[in-house]
């Protein structure tokens, strides 16, 4: 493999929001089929990555700075054990696939809450798999390295095409493998997190068990074709007929009721055109008409919220990670 002139990167990992979220049924091998559309936005981590001189040894330093987050949001990060770190575990999947063997520092800025249905461990992820392609200079395809990200997670492979150009809202199907580009309108947005960790295997043991007793349907919710979801994403927000499969049963079953319920009525005051709950929580996020009103909104509610961030959708000119020399073929 070659290696790159390059000795150091930095890379922003975007947080996506989830506009609509259908979930289908558990499949025999555990998972779920899910029709979503995500859209890359604006809060984002940075990731700096350095290669070292170790004389071969293929060791990896890691620094996670949680700074930025409110108190209690980093507890979580800080007691994360190596074998659950999506970055370092991003390294050792790379390093395993290409034979790369040269030492590896990562300072990692975290400003994304952890277990928030934002993505953020994913697109972490994601930027380290993009910093060590284009660290070691590689020629491997995009196909593998949307192989190497799906190993990660269901969202990584997404990140992953946003982080090299190729999109920054897509339709998203299976386990988040299948991801097809699409065109979004740009939005203004105020990410509200309550303190709250939702833990994705929680959260879909809780929607199966409703499902199951059958309490998850005391508010029907409409399921839009893939057609109707892409039509629907060309109107105007205030018109969108989106839903999260994961709200009612969370307004309906989890103990956080309470908290969702305020959250999304408070965007509403603000002035929100459209609310929903991002990924299996336990962020929501409201969109506003322009950035006047999503700044005055995120005010308001940060009076009442330990996390809200005014943010807006990106496209990949602003993710600062578009490879170049050739790009990933």
């Amino acid at each position: 493999m070659k290696i790159s002139r390059k000795h150091s990167i930095s890379l922003e990992a975007p947080c996506k929001v989830n506009l609509s979220l259908s979930i289908g049924a558990r499949r025999a091998d555990g998972f779920h089929d899910i029709e979503s559309i995500f859209a890359a936005v604006s809060l984002s981590d940075t990731l700096r990555f350095e290669v070292l001189d170790r004389g071969g040894v293929p060791a990896c330093e890691l620094r996670m700075d949680t700074s930025e987050l409110p108190p209690g949001h980093g507890k979580t990060l800080a007691v994360l054990p190596p074998s659950k770190n999506l970055v370092l575990r991003a390294i050792t999947l790379w390093r395993e696939a290409t034979g790369f063997d040269r030492a590896i520092k990562a300072d990692v800025y975290k400003r994304i809450p952890p277990a928030a249905g934002l993505g953020g461990g994913s697109s972490d992820a994601a930027a380290a798999l993009l910093a060590m392609y284009r660290l070691s200079n590689s020629d491997i395809s995009m196909q593998k390295l949307l192989d190497l990200a799906a190993l990660l997670g269901s969202d990584v492979p997404f990140f992953v095409r946003a982080a090299a150009g190729d999109c920054s809202a897509a339709f998203v199907e299976g386990r988040g493998e299948r991801i097809e580009p699409v065109n979004a309108p740009f939005l203004n947005i105020v990410i509200v997190n309550p303190g709250i960790e939702s833990g994705t295997a929680e959260a879909f043991a809780l929607l199966d068990k409703a499902r199951e007793g059958g309490t998850a349907g005391k508010t029907p919710q409409k399921r839009l074709s893939k057609a109707d979801m892409l039509l629907s994403l060309q109107k105007n927000p205030a018109d969108w007929p989106f839903v999260n499969d994961f709200l009612p049963v969370f307004l309906e079953a989890s103990p956080e009721n309470n908290v969702y319920s305020a959250i999304l009525r408070g965007l509403g005051a603000c002035g929100a055109v459209f609310c929903g709950l991002s990924g299996s929580g336990s962020s929501c996020f409201g969109v506003f008409p322009n950035a006047q009103s999503a700044k005055a909104a995120a005010a308001i509610l940060a009076k009442d919220w330990p996390f809200v961030r005014q943010a807006h959708s990106v496209s990949y000119h602003a993710l600062g990670s578009k490879p170049s020399g050739g790009g990933i073929r």
